[in-house]
């Protein structure tokens, strides 16, 4: 089976598609404009791949958490494609994307960290074969390192240097610190050929509340003009 994998969660736009010895993935450093470069970059790894689109049977698609708009617009494209296509879509979180893309196989638990702002980061804790020990969870460094104890063998992503830190001052032990620039599409794809359609559903993954807030009404704004 040949799955699609698509992510602009982040200032990153990556396209993979891998299965029938099919390996092929394309990705752009994007700060805005990724619904705009999304379907060309899904082209050219079609056409770099020898494939027509109808021979994907799945798409998977990064979830978050990451950027708010960033996310939707994978979403929105995943879910389209496989209903255009009529083929399953399944979602795979970004902190598990971590852990499946570290530079060196791990020996024991991933600590994955996305740095979330507002002195806050994303934070799952992950077995060597991917199994969950602790589910995505929004915090601050200190109790992300209360929580998971020294259970962790490896920090990853970009929350990983802020976690380092903490535990430094705090005196606790600093595992070994993989700062990922960028996680792999073709683990994406891989992850999304294994994901079961009926639990990992394609839909984003938001751990707290955007940043952006509705702005309260202006008094008298929309008031009704009196009637002569």
């Amino acid at each position: 089976m040949l799955t699609l994998a698509l992510d602009t969660a982040n200032d990153r736009i990556a396209v993979a598609l891998a299965g029938e010895g099919k390996a092929v993935s394309r990705s752009e450093a994007i700060s805005r404009g990724h619904a705009e470069r999304l379907f060309p970059l899904i082209d050219e790894v079609l056409v770099a791949a020898g494939i027509e689109i109808d021979h994907v049977g799945r798409v998977a698609v990064n979830v978050g958490p990451g950027s708010f708009t960033g996310i939707r617009i994978a979403v929105a494209a995943a879910r389209g494609l496989g209903l255009a296509l009529g083929i399953p879509v399944v979602g795979v979180d970004a902190l598990c994307l971590i852990a499946a893309s570290l530079h060196e196989p791990a020996t024991g638990p991933v600590l994955s960290a996305v740095d979330a702002r507002r002195g806050e980061v994303y934070a799952a804790l992950y077995g060597p074969k991917g199994d969950v020990l602790e589910a995505p969870f929004a915090a601050d460094a200190e109790s992300v390192l209360v929580r998971i104890g020294d259970r962790a063998a490896v920090l990853a992503g970009s929350g990983a240097a802020i976690l380092a830190h903490q535990a430094a001052i705090s005196g606790r032990r600093v595992p070994p610190v993989d700062i990922m620039t960028a996680t792999d599409p073709l683990a994406l794809a891989r992850l999304g050929s294994l994901a079961d359609p009926a639990t990992a559903l394609p839909r984003p993954l938001y751990l707290r509340a955007p940043d952006a807030k509705p702005q309260p009404p202006v008094p008298g704004l929309l008031a009704r003009a009196p009637v002569p």
